[in-house]
């Protein structure tokens, strides 16, 4: 078998940069592994739909910290697909459904998911913020767009916490229903999902000496 030193140097090579998103691929191989254990397990799945910028517009820039984000069409909507359990950061960048590479194109996700950085961030659909609607039908239109004005929601999606604003308030252009992609864990009460995605990201990251 695999002596524990060499186990040990194995793994460290794996782990690489992990706190900066460069690891050598130890995380790659949890999340494959990760998939496999939710298809034996049969976890339920949900669909997410992705509205790319070109289809909304951010809150006009005034005093009135209460505006909502204006969606003007639903037309380049895309959906995803995920296991309930995983996080919308872990879909866009080990999903393997259909457009979770399209997803993985705009969210950048350069933390690798610790809450370190904003470039997972998204903007909830208006419709889907905030834990006090009613029970979701979740059903998303032929067209990849989810439902526009839902009546029957068992959940939605919570304001962040104090930590998770520190970050958004680094993101760019965020928006009163904006989250990270990281701290958004997907359930089947959130089955047709709307997010909107932001039109760039600030990534400190690129600024910080490591070296």
């Amino acid at each position: 078998g695999i002596q524990p030193f060499s186990l040990f140097g194995m793994v460290k090579g794996l782990a690489g940069r992990y706190e900066v998103g460069e690891d050598g691929g130890l995380e790659a191989l949890a999340a494959s592994v990760q998939v496999e254990l939710e298809k034996e397990v049969g976890k339920n799945r949900v669909k997410v739909c992705c509205l790319p910028s070109t289809g909304w517009d951010p809150a006009p820039d005034n005093d009135d910290d209460r505006q909502l984000p204006i969606i003007h069409s639903m037309d380049r909507a895309f959906v995803v697909e995920a296991a309930e359990g995983t996080t919308l950061t872990d879909v866009a960048k080990f999903g393997t459904s259909e457009n979770c590479d399209v997803l993985g194109e705009y969210l950048e996700c350069a933390c690798a998911g610790i809450m370190a950085c904003s470039t997972c961030h998204v903007v909830i659909h208006p419709d889907w913020y905030d834990a006090t609607g009613i029970p979701a039908d979740g059903n998303c239109d032929s067209n990849g767009a989810g439902d526009s004005n839902p009546t029957d929601r068992k959940n939605k999606i919570q304001p962040p916490s104090e930590a998770e604003l520190d970050m958004i308030d680094l993101a760019y252009e965020p928006q009163v229903t904006s989250r990270l992609g990281c701290q958004i864990k997907l359930t089947k009460e959130l089955d047709g999902l709307v997010v909107l995605l932001p039109r760039g990201s600030n990534n400190l990251m690129d600024f910080v000496p490591f070296e």
